[in-house]
């Protein structure tokens, strides 16, 4: 079906019942998102490929990730439209297979990061013509999200999404109040002009691409709106310097860092690119990766976070190989995150702070303290 056919047919009827309830999307509340039950803790995977899964009559396939990725108490897929290099899917039998997927996701309590532009300086279409059905489908199905396009200033991307003014100018026909991100910032911070920011930060060797999102605490303060840790370095069966790893200390260790620092975590890996359910060594570094992301639980908003010799205001670390906390001053309440850590890692704490509870993993502690 030619494109201009399926965006006729995705698009009749919308405004025609003035008296239909709007979705209740996402909404945005400063620094977090927040859903009608309250704040919306973050907790994706990448699936780029499940969208195609429905378009090739695959569906059993998408609805096993999605049985899966709801028992694991995930909150959100990433999905690609389109694509031309991973897998192919042109824009039309992606946007005649998205609203079956949302409606799959749905089911299931998943919420759906909709990617509407990948692979565009392959996949020639009218840009304006494709968001505006990507949009269209995505109002109507409360549990869509839409990033415009997935690394904006990359090569394989048409050059007018390398332009942050083009993207603010395709984000004005995305309705509201659907919640929306041009694409990850680390290109240029005009990419945060959005309702959201989508970032992927340094893939840096061992410990180092966990040591990197650290920064996200201070981006988050600067844009004051959600930030998404979206694509961080992938898991996979052996370790490819600056593209993926397979320790899962790291995932574990990203994980809290992430939420530590006030960012939405994703799962990135290599079976992700296509919808495959994490197995082996990937499936390894995914549990301590969400063992990682439940030692955070029960953080408390806001509160100030510090890293560095910030850190020893609290006290002194020896044993670890960085630090990392937040401290709530009016609670009177710290939580300290230790990383790379050693069988004799320990603090000398300062101020009238003390220990009151500790949980630590492989790599990884982290210890909660009052004054």
């Amino acid at each position: 079906m030619a494109l201009s056919s399926v965006v006729a047919f995705m698009t009749a009827g919308i405004g025609t019942d003035r008296h239909a309830r709007a979705p209740a999307h996402l909404r945005v509340d400063g620094r977090v998102f927040r859903s009608e039950h309250g704040r919306f803790e973050w907790r994706g995977i990448s699936a780029f490929r499940l969208v195609e899964m429905v378009a090739r009559r695959r569906e059993g396939e998408a609805i096993a990730f999605l049985d899966w990725a709801s028992k694991q108490e995930l909150t959100v897929v990433r999905v690609f439209v389109m694509a031309r290099h991973l897998f192919s899917l042109t824009p039309a039998e992606g946007l005649a297979a998205l609203p079956r997927l949302l409606e799959l996701a749905n089911a299931r309590g998943l919420h759906v990061e909709v990617v509407a532009f990948a692979d565009t300086a392959q996949i020639r279409t009218d840009l304006e013509v494709h968001l505006k059905a990507v949009a269209a489908i995505a109002a109507r199905h409360p549990n869509a999200i839409l990033e415009i396009a997935n690394e904006p200033g990359h090569p394989t991307q048409d050059v007018r999404l390398h332009n942050p003014a083009f993207l603010k100018q395709l984000a004005a026909l995305v309705p509201k109040p659907m919640p929306v991100a041009l694409g990850s910032a680390e290109y240029s911070a005009d990419y945060a002009f959005g309702d959201f920011v989508t970032y992927h930060f340094p893939r840096k060797s061992g410990w180092g691409h966990v040591f990197e999102l650290a920064r996200g605490a201070a981006l988050i303060e600067h844009w004051r709106k959600p930030l998404i840790n979206d694509e961080p370095i992938g898991a996979a069966a052996k370790t490819v310097d600056g593209r993926r790893d397979s320790d899962p200390r790291h995932f574990r260790g990203a994980a809290a860092l992430t939420r530590l620092t006030g960012m939405g975590a994703t799962f990135h890996y290599e079976g992700g690119l296509q919808a495959r359910i994490p197995s082996g060594r990937e499936l390894e570094c995914f549990v301590a990766w969400r063992a990682g992301l439940g030692m955070v639980d029960g953080l408390p908003e806001d509160g100030a976070f510090l890293e560095g010799s910030a850190v020893g205001a609290i006290g002194d670390v020896s044993g670890a190989g960085a630090a990392f906390a937040r401290v709530f001053e009016l609670e009177n309440e710290a939580w300290l995150l230790l990383l790379d850590t050693s069988p004799r890692v320990s603090v000398g704490w300062k101020q009238g702070w003390s220990e009151t509870g500790r949980n630590t993993g492989d790599g990884i502690a982290l210890l909660r303290a009052r004054r």
